[in-house]
């Protein structure tokens, strides 16, 4: 009889002891949670500030993203590479990867006979510092555009071109000229505010849950999320955010970080549960 007891001991303090690692993993699991939460929260407002193609600006191709981030109408212009011939419309950059001396981008309107070479042509050159990556417009060149040039390059020319000095934070400064300014084929758009997006979602979700039970226990890890008195949540909580994806709203560049270690972040936490399951599971084993 007093075997038995002593081993009833015994398996209630297991249990106790199991219940408080359990305790202690959920807590674990949550603060990396709420990490993965700041993260999701914080850096895409960090990462979109250093422009889509990042600096510093290395290759010929970043240097003309740069030019078209301003706004400039070259989108449709073809590189000037070896094999391009009878182009109308295209350009070449000029400098040294990994120099601080500023890209070269030249965008050049050829007419009259074009697959033989272009009788005629009209260029538009531009600056691109490769360190800060502020991009101005240097000068123009060439006969004055026909009347079937595309209206936004007629525009840029009547305007001088230099139009604007943007850097990559977005920011605009009116050049010192009474010309109007420069006009873009490329629509106007604005980056998202992930943080006040978040905040909304976060606000949505708390106002859809109902309230805990007077008895309910925070601690408890199978407590269905609920609203506690204090306007605390108790409970699991999502994991993270939903992202509409890139920040650009187009293709995937490296300037969406955030998006793209997330996943490594869920794979850390899932691998800790994973870890904390088996440490259990093998105490429970050598109990037995």
């Amino acid at each position: 009889m007093k075997l038995n007891v002593m081993k009833l001991r015994a398996m209630k303090v297991r249990e106790v002891k199991e219940r408080n690692m359990q305790i202690k993993l959920t807590r674990v699991f949550t603060a990396l949670t709420a990490l993965a939460l700041i993260f999701a929260a914080v850096l895409p407002a960090r990462v979109s500030a250093a422009g889509s193609h990042g600096l510093p600006i290395d290759t010929p191709a970043e240097a003309h993203e740069a030019v078209l981030e301003t706004g400039a109408p070259f989108g449709d212009f073809a590189f000037l590479g070896d094999g391009l011939i009878g182009a109308s419309q295209y350009y070449e950059v000029k400098g040294e990867p990994g120099s601080a001396a500023s890209w070269i981008v030249i965008y050049t309107y050829g007419w009259g006979d074009c697959p033989a070479g272009c009788i005629s042509r009209h260029t538009f050159v531009y600056q691109v510092d490769p360190v800060t990556g502020e991009v101005r417009f240097d000068r123009q060149e060439g006969e004055a555009l026909p009347a079937e040039a595309p209206e936004a390059l007629k525009q840029l020319e009547a305007s001088g071109g230099a139009a604007v000095v943007t850097t990559p934070i977005d920011t605009t400064v009116p050049a010192a000229s009474d010309a109007p300014p420069a006009a873009s084929d490329a629509p106007a758009t604005e980056d998202p505010d992930w943080a006040a997006m978040y905040e909304q979602w976060y606000e949505d979700f708390v106002a859809g849950l109902e309230p805990c039970a007077p008895d309910a226990d925070p601690a408890d890890p199978a407590l269905m999320t609920c609203l506690l008195p204090d306007g605390s949540v108790a409970g699991p909580m999502p994991l993270f955010a939903p992202a509409p994806g890139p920040m650009d709203g187009g293709e995937s560049t490296g300037g969406d970080g955030w998006i793209n270690e997330l996943p490594k972040i869920i794979l850390a936490m899932l691998l800790v549960w994973i870890g904390g399951a088996a440490i259990v599971g093998w105490r429970k084993s050598r109990a037995v």
